[in-house]
């Protein structure tokens, strides 16, 4: 059995970052071989309205003693971390200085992000600028009225110019929905390796279990070999449930391309497929419900998950489940071995793509009842291009949160772990830009090359960049999402016969007009392969 590398920690750093003009002071930039380079970006770089936007606020503080603010809404496995005040006031000491405002980070558990988000930007009850519209669904964003287009007024080519720079034109084209851009995503790796599994390398152990990890740190393997290891493991660990589902079991476990954020007409292979078909109706998904009701019968899961929403590897680093599904990249296992707590072994069964949806996946919206639009997106655009507050925010104060080595790495302090850690909240990939940073110790050195490779080599969906815009069909929308939050978990998660369970689901979801609403998505599909000349 290879010999197996302990992972403090993850980070991934991506080589197509380069310095940006922006304002502020002197920064530096952490590149592909953690050198850095510095670039000028002083007073005299700012553009007038920049720059003026800037200045108006500093005069209404002087009248006022009061700073203008900005809400960040981050969502993590496990809610507000112990130094959230702490980080939010050491940005704040930047940012007064800097566009004289502050930061609010309100960092809310995953599990009840959306709903909580939503109440706050449908009653207005309290201050929302920046949130996750990814995880309410970015076309439900747009249709309830909940986000900000920035294009109008070219407010994000006039404050927002180390976005700009940094996120890819074709990126931010993919990003738009009706011809609007209402949300930006962060610099991160936008392919995956759909369907992989990761389990815990001390039940792995425990059981005798040999492998070896190829030059990614994978083991490539298949479903039956799974199944053979969650049998072997249910006998050594009968106190402990094999597997930890979650919400988003057929994303991660295939390389369906979900059209428009939703289940309701899909591409089954985005490769070279055009035909938009219902998914609940393919041979993929009745394999799927098979094996998760197999699985629950053979007690790899646990009878409350139904009812337990806490994130797969939250449910790992308990120590009650020893695996999840996932998706890969590059580095993934150093990632996920710190958010479960303990190094974790990644099974690979599927394949490298960039789906319709893969930019889109993570995206930050602005609020349309921001009250100060312009200051919001000069705060965003400092997270995107600023080292000093993207690395507050990403890995917190430096002798505190981490140290750091001669050579650049940094590590926990003596005495700080990931289990007392007041900010390491693993979720670099969800912010703006985490490859400004400094990079964590065990870290490969390369790792942005490899991501950078990464993305150009992967498949690509034939629909990449398409938004599928319900707003004419969100009665259907409602309806057939109401039904399918009934019946889709039963089914994923193995509590429903996965042949009279998914006959019933169809039954229902076509009624409530799935295939009005599949027709609608084939036909604005062909219209954009039209006018994008995909053949």
């Amino acid at each position: 059995m290879k010999r197996m590398r302990k992972l403090a920690a993850f980070l991934l750093i991506l080589s197509m970052v380069l310095p940006l003009a922006s304002c502020g002071t002197d920064k530096t930039v952490y590149q592909n071989d953690t050198s850095a380079i510095s670039a000028d970006t002083t007073e005299s770089n700012m553009s007038p309205a920049y720059r003026k936007a800037i200045e108006d606020r500093r005069a209404e503080y002087e009248k006022t003693g009061k700073y203008q603010k900005v809400t960040y809404a981050i969502y993590t496995w496990t809610g507000s971390p112990a130094g959230t005040e702490r980080i939010q006031e050491a940005m704040n000491k930047i940012l007064r200085e800097k566009l004289c405002l502050e930061i609010e980070l309100l960092m809310l558990d995953f599990t009840s992000y959306g709903q909580d988000i939503q109440l706050y930007l449908a009653n207005h009850d309290r201050q929302i600028d920046w949130y996750g519209g990814n995880v309410l669904g970015y076309t439900s964003c747009v249709n309830n009225g909940f986000c900000y287009d920035l294009d109008k007024d070219d407010l994000l080519s006039t404050y927002g110019p180390g976005i700009e720079e940094l996120v890819p034109k074709e990126y931010q084209e993919a990003c738009k929905y009706a011809g609007h851009l209402y949300g930006i995503p962060p610099i991160k790796d936008y392919a995956i390796t759909a369907n992989v599994i990761v389990i815990g390398k001390e039940y792995l152990d425990a059981i005798g279990y040999e492998y070896e990890e190829d030059e990614r740190q994978e083991v490539p393997s298949t479903w039956d070999e799974i199944e053979n290891i969650y049998a072997r493991l249910r006998v050594e660990f009968p106190d402990k449930y094999a597997f930890a589902v979650s919400g988003n079991q057929f994303s991660q476990g295939s390389i369906v391309d979900d059209l428009g954020n939703d289940w309701f007409g899909v591409l089954m292979d985005p490769t070279k497929d055009k035909t938009v078909v219902n998914l609940m109706e393919s041979d993929e998904w009745m394999e799927m419900v098979k094996r998760m009701y197999r699985w629950k019968q053979m007690g790899f899961i646990s009878p409350d998950a139904l009812t337990d929403n806490t994130s797969g590897s939250a449910k790992v680093k308990s120590g009650a489940y020893m695996s999840m599904l996932a998706q890969s990249k590059p580095g993934y296992k150093a990632q996920i071995s710190g958010e479960c707590g303990r190094e974790m072994i990644v099974f690979r069964l599927g394949q490298d793509i960039i789906k319709s949806t893969g930019i889109t996946s993570v995206i930050t919206c602005l609020n349309q009842a921001s009250p100060d639009p312009v200051a919001a997106v000069q705060l965003m655009n400092e997270l995107y291009s600023d080292p000093q507050l993207s690395t507050l925010l990403v890995w917190g104060e430096e002798g505190t949160d981490y140290v750091t080595e001669p050579d650049g790495h940094i590590h926990f302090p003596e005495g700080v772990d990931t289990r007392n850690a007041e900010w390491y909240h693993t979720m670099n990939w969800e912010l703006p830009n985490q490859y400004i940073c400094p990079v964590w110790e065990g870290s490969s050195e390369d790792l942005g090359s490899q991501i950078k490779e990464f993305n150009e080599n992967s498949q690509k969906s034939i629909a990449m960049g398409f938004t599928f815009d319900n707003s004419e069909y969100t009665a259907e929308y409602a309806a057939l999402k109401n039904i399918y939050d009934e019946y889709a978990n039963q089914l994923l998660y193995g509590f429903l016969d996965p042949v009279s369970g998914t006959a019933e689901f169809n039954d229902k979801l076509k009624k409530a007009g799935l295939n009005k609403y599949i027709a609608e998505k084939q036909r604005q599909l062909d219209v954009w392969f039209a006018e994008n000349g995909v053949k």
